[in-house]
């Protein structure tokens, strides 16, 4: 997030180089627009406001959602690996029974 919100401060510090000035609000704009699928939970919530944040703001709210996103998709694959683990451990414990149960069957 940090690189594709660096990208447009560097395009807007061209622009001003040869004398374009560009808002904080149309810089803003233009990067909700520009957002992933990943950002569109915050853009939403972003465009029910009446006023946009500034540039610095969204810059420290896109970063803090990037981080809570990483965390999430972290812990629910920490929470896959362990339930498969559970699963493995059920399925060969199912096996075991199965094969004590044939082997006592055949001692009969």
């Amino acid at each position: 997030m940090p690189k594709y919100l660096t990208n447009f401060t560097q395009c807007r510090d061209e622009l001003g180089s040869v004398g374009v000035t560009v808002d904080d609000e149309d810089l803003v704009s233009l990067a909700l627009l520009g957002l992933l699928k990943s950002g569109h939970s915050y853009q939403d919530s972003v465009n029910g406001q009446d006023k946009l944040p500034g540039w610095e703001r969204l810059w420290s709210d896109l970063v803090q959602e990037e981080i809570k996103q990483s965390t999430r998709d972290k812990s629910s694959s920490k929470v896959s690996d362990g339930e498969n683990f559970a699963l493995a451990a059920k399925a060969k414990k199912g096996k075991s029974k199965k094969a004590s149960q044939s082997g006592a069957k055949g001692k009969k």
